[in-house]
């Protein structure tokens, strides 16, 4: 990861996004003149679409910048978010403070699907445990008790966690059974940088491992030509198709964004 060293914090994924492409530029900046031909031959003679896939490492450390910039940062309610990775799961730690209400809390979940492309910019998760509360704090005892009753009812009631809810009452994520949609859209599109390195590549879907996240990226060949030259390498009707995320788990991995 030295390629993200030295940085300006308040950039981290700015620049990790804007690194991402130029990583994939420099891959190629040797014979680059005879890579674009020898591509441009290719699509000529097959309308296969390319396969190559890159896997693209990101330290827990690069996760929790972008999560302070784009989720901590815009939603005044939350004080903390933050993760802790393991082999196939991550631990969740929240701290939010609304409406005389304080609390610290932790869960742990599965990374079941991610997408990021030009159209879609989705993270999938599937929710392993019940919710920890570590620290609560309200303004009344009333308020309290209403809270310590409200988490009984979920757990011993309904027989299940209240985050999902929460997360949709406050229009974080959207929740549907254990799984929760975390589309990331609304904080990405205005970003101009992120988005054409999203025309050039896209993440069809993520791995956990110990303090990192992989990403299998696929490189888009033709809007990666097209940015250093002026022809179309081939036509609208000739675009690979996006990938669409899993064949299974989860039907809804792929639904529209609803913002």
């Amino acid at each position: 990861m030295s390629d993200f060293d030295n940085r300006d914090n308040s950039d981290n994924f700015d620049e990790f996004f804007e690194n991402m492409g130029y990583r994939f530029d420099e891959s190629f900046s040797d014979g680059w003149e005879r890579l674009t031909q020898s591509i441009k031959q290719i699509y000529h003679r097959t309308t296969d679409k390319f396969e190559d896939e890159l896997s693209l490492p990101v330290a827990q450390i690069y996760v929790n910048d972008a999560l302070q910039k784009f989720v901590t940062d815009n939603v005044k309610a939350i004080l903390e978010l933050r993760v802790e990775m393991h082999d196939d799961w991550f631990r969740l730690y929240c701290t939010v403070d609304a409406g005389g209400i304080y609390a610290e809390v932790a869960s742990n979940f599965s990374l079941i699907h991610v997408q990021l492309d030009r159209n879609v910019q989705r993270f999938v998760f599937g929710q392993q445990t019940y919710t920890d509360v570590l620290n609560l704090r309200c303004e009344s005892f009333i308020k309290r008790q209403g809270i310590k009753l409200f988490i009984w009812f979920y757990h011993t009631i309904l027989k299940k966690d209240p985050l999902g809810f929460i997360l949709s009452y406050i229009n974080i994520a959207r929740a549907k059974d254990e799984v929760i949609y975390l589309d990331i859209n609304r904080w990405l599109k205005k970003n101009k940088k992120i988005m054409s390195t999203l025309h050039k590549v896209q993440v069809n879907y993520g791995e956990l491992e110990e303090e990192q996240m992989i990403l299998k990226t696929q490189i888009n060949y033709r809007d990666l030509l097209a940015a250093s030259s002026s022809e179309d390498i081939i036509g609208d009707d000739d675009e690979p198709e996006l990938m669409q995320g899993p064949i299974n788990p989860i039907d809804d991995a792929t639904e529209p964004s609803q913002v």
